[in-house]
């Protein structure tokens, strides 16, 4: 999440179009989540400026693919280095979007 998307959450709840209970469900994995094996950053945009990047290296496809889909539960996108073809190949499958 960075600037732009927790002030127009805090704008939503001002204005009642989001509920307190909801906005909290939304912010309930900054700064971490812990997949398990991999612990996703959803704060670094907002501390650093710059969203997470995954590094492809030493990850299944499938653990590529399911930080890239909770990154992007609060991201507008992610950018995933080092990644092999057929990694790639898995998440532009089951991400939409993804090139």
């Amino acid at each position: 999440m960075d600037q732009n998307l927790l002030r127009a959450l805090l704008e939503e709840v001002r204005a009642g179009a989001v509920d307190i209970d909801a906005a909290l469900d939304r912010l309930r994995h900054l700064p971490f989540e812990d997949l398990g094996f991999a612990k996703v950053d959803h704060h670094r945009a907002l501390s650093h400026g710059m969203p997470e990047v995954i590094f492809g290296i030493g990850k299944t496809a499938e653990q590529v693919t399911t930080i890239a889909l909770r990154l992007l539960d609060h991201a507008k996108n992610v950018l995933i280095t080092r990644a092999d073809p057929a990694t790639a190949d898995y998440v532009q499958t089951r991400v939409a979007g993804a090139e």
